[in-house]
């Protein structure tokens, strides 16, 4: 599946942290910062996010996914590539490397 040799990392205009049981992700800034830009993680999402340290590719993060969660590899990829399509347009991570 195309996208999963990419390699990327988080962004430093985001920041992840647990909230009352919850994973988010904050836009930094000063004045002017979108408060709709805050992105409540599921369970993978924030697994994902942790993983993203600009050294592991695709591949990598969803054979750490299949390790930690119950699914199959289909759904993982498909997961995944979802998932970094929406923090790409979020501009919450960016590619390294292809």
């Amino acid at each position: 599946m195309s996208g999963l040799d990419v390699v990327y990392a988080r962004s430093d205009r985001m920041v992840g942290r647990r909230i009352a049981g919850e994973y988010v992700l904050v836009p930094l800034g000063g004045k002017g910062v979108d408060l709709d830009a805050i992105l409540n993680l599921n369970a993978m999402g924030a697994f994902i996010w942790e993983r993203l340290d600009g050294r592991r590719s695709g591949v990598d993060i969803v054979s750490a996914i299949l390790d930690r969660f119950d699914v199959e590899r289909r759904e993982a990829e498909r997961d995944y590539l979802g998932f970094m399509e929406s923090l790409r347009e979020a501009r919450a991570a960016l590619r390294v490397r292809p």
